[in-house]
């Protein structure tokens, strides 16, 4: 199992360099990849969490942290596409899959919140053809000398492109989401899924679906599957089932139980969000399960 942390750049840490520094400690504990959250405008859920607080932007905590470490996987969980533009998204990435070492994983969807669209004036309801459309012409930058792409959103020819990423053709795409919209999206444009707020056992089914839908375009059925997990370790255990569990809250030894049922049920990597903006909490607890947890599931 190949174990990751989220950086919280989505919690509200006052100093973009404090975040920088947890995930140096985690590459140190071992963690393999270390991944960021995507938003604009404190919107809905965003505005209640963080108050005044900020959201630092994902792919410049990516940049700062690809700078002070040597391995750790550099993620994204999940850029929004429609509020980005292909051409610069695609040049952002691919300078910084070059300036890493090929270590980008890039996780992208659609998000659900309308006031944060309307703001940024972009339609709510065409949120899915424009996140395809920017796939479309994503791979055709990276992958194309003179890129050519012609949509009903994005519409280039005749000019050379670079850089190209230096993965081959392009970092992997991680396609976020549990709906068949998701999962068709991933198998026009993804190579791999990233599912969010699922307990193992709905896994299990979904990841079945997702496969023949795969078999049915010829592609493998089998897929790398990433799920990200609420932290928090607790004294005493729980009678929830743990199939049907969806954050990573308990005693060592439940956590132990939950991934393995995620295992089962096709999972690769787990990616584990310390969900607060205080950052000895966070890495306290990325560290207690980097030693309790992990050599465990590993062993």
């Amino acid at each position: 199992m190949h174990f990751g942390i989220s950086v919280p750049n989505n919690q509200g840490v006052r100093a973009m360099g404090d975040l920088v520094e947890l995930a140096v400690e985690a590459e140190a504990m071992g963690y393999q990849s270390a991944w960021v959250s995507d938003h604009l405008f404190h919107a809905e859920y965003v505005a209640k969490r963080l108050d005044d607080r900020p959201y630092h932007e994902p792919l410049t905590v990516l940049t700062a942290i690809a700078a002070r470490t040597e391995a750790i996987e550099l993620g994204t969980s999940v850029l929004v596409l429609p509020w980005h533009h292909p051409v610069r998204l695609a040049k952002t990435i691919a300078s910084l899959d070059d300036y890493s070492g090929g270590r980008v994983n890039l996780g992208v969807g659609v998000g659900v919140t309308q006031d944060e669209y309307a703001a940024l004036g972009v339609p709510f309801a065409e949120r899915g053809r424009i996140a395809d459309e920017m796939l479309g012409a994503m791979r055709a930058l990276w992958t194309q000398a003179v890129p050519e792409f012609h949509g009903k959103y994005y519409d280039f020819a005749g000019l050379r492109f670079e850089p190209k990423p230096m993965q081959t053709p392009y970092p992997t795409i991680w396609v976020g989401g549990n709906s068949p919209a998701a999962h068709r999206r991933l198998c026009e444009f993804g190579e791999a899924w990233h599912p969010l707020g699922i307990g193992p056992d709905d896994l299990a089914l979904k990841a079945d679906e997702l496969a023949e839908r795969l078999r049915a375009v010829g592609r493998e059925p089998q897929v790398p599957i990433a799920v990200r997990l609420m932290l928090e370790f607790r004294d005493e255990a729980s009678d929830y089932p743990i199939g049907r569990r969806k954050t990573c809250k308990g005693t060592p030894a439940e956590m132990i139980a939950l991934i393995d049922a995620f295992a089962n049920a096709g999972v690769t990597h787990v990616i584990v969000d310390g969900g607060t903006h205080h950052l000895d909490e966070a890495t306290r607890a990325f560290e207690k399960f980097s030693k309790e947890v992990v050599p465990a599931v590993n062993a």
